[in-house]
């Protein structure tokens, strides 16, 4: 048993990730889809997992060593007094069992002012990430070129404008304030200009689909795309170009359903000792996959929200990580960055 599998192991969660032959720990079970009828002990989470590589492996020899699953055993050790069940789960599904109140909670929910009035969303993020960034394939330009800003960047909102672009999309999925409000409108104002795809396959296939030329453009993150280049075959090379509308880092919280239960769940993970080591953990985890610009890039903003005054640790408070606080405080390091990661690889 590798170094990794003996430490999932030990927190419970190898049998369920790893998908061993042997019974899952009492601790922690994997099961089936759970329907909204069935009972659920009140001391049970159900984690709810997106296929979203690197952050969660579902399947394959790699099962359960994304970020976030090793991040979750960290956490899952440390709450011996529930059980933590797992469960594949998609966007759209965790938000109707959110709404229904249900006994879930997710790593992967993005804080965003629409699911905060049914989500219950940790004191502190967890984690900071590069932002989504515009996908397309390799040479691929609109009609009138890209209209880039002096740091690289293109306008999400203006390039929607130009009616040059059709832009395909995980509907349910959301990228941040600004970049959802850019797509809802598009939607609303040219419904053909902005194609939703069902969330079957999720990136993966959205990504076939852009690679056939269905549509022109996507949004999502450089890590994800090539996380799945080096493990899936048939998937082109693309281009990265990064967005004026996004933030120079994008906070990642842990999330339960908005009720009582969830409040408990999340006041137990805001107070859990040790975890500072596993968030630096997850970030160097993190660090290492991203392509050698990318990883300039996120140092040099992580080394400007860690020289705010009122940021304490690693990871700042979310109010330091607005999209305009964080702006600012990046300023220097997103000015002297962007055209690194604009750059095509």
């Amino acid at each position: 048993m590798n170094a990794l599998a003996l430490a999932l192991w030990a927190c419970g969660l190898a049998a369920p990730l790893q998908g061993q032959a042997q019974p899952a720990s009492p601790a922690l079970q994997a099961s089936a889809p759970t329907p909204a009828s069935a009972p659920v002990p009140p001391a049970a989470i159900r984690w709810l997992l997106l296929d979203f590589v690197p952050y969660h492996v579902i399947d394959g020899p790699n099962k359960g060593t994304g970020l976030r699953d090793i991040y979750l055993g960290a956490l899952a050790k440390r709450m011996p007094e529930y059980q933590h069940q797992l469960e594949v789960s998609s966007t759209e599904r965790i938000a109707q069992f959110m709404q229904a109140g249900q006994p879930v909670c997710s790593l992967s929910t993005l804080k965003v002012p629409e699911r905060e009035a049914y989500t219950r969303f940790g004191a502190e993020p967890y984690f900071m990430q590069l932002p989504p960034v515009l996908i397309v394939r390799r040479g691929y330009a609109p009609p009138g070129g890209w209209k880039k800003r002096p740091g690289g960047e293109v306008s999400l909102v203006e390039l929607l404008r130009s009616g040059e672009v059709r832009v395909g999309t995980l509907p349910k999925r959301r990228y941040g304030q600004a970049l959802d409000e850019a797509l809802k409108q598009a939607r609303t104002a040219r419904p053909e200009q902005v194609l939703d795809f069902g969330e079957y396959g999720l990136l993966s296939g959205l990504l076939h689909t852009l690679s056939r030329k269905r549509f022109d453009v996507t949004l999502g993150y450089a890590i994800e795309v090539e996380q799945l280049r080096k493990h899936q075959g048939g998937l082109e090379d693309f281009q990265y170009l990064p967005l004026a509308e996004s933030p120079p880092l994008i906070p990642t919280y842990a999330a339960c359903s908005l009720t009582p239960w969830g409040k408990q769940v999340i006041q137990a993970i805001d107070r859990l000792p040790g975890m500072d080591a596993e968030r630096s953990r997850l970030r160097e985890q993190y660090e290492s996959m991203l392509p050698p610009e990318e990883r300039l890039v996120y140092r040099a903003r992580m080394a400007a929200v860690a020289a705010v005054p009122s940021s304490a640790s690693t990871l700042a408070p979310a109010g330091v990580l607005t999209p305009a606080a964080a702006t600012a405080a990046a300023a220097n390091a997103s000015a002297s960055s962007s055209e690194a990661r604009a750059t095509p690889r």
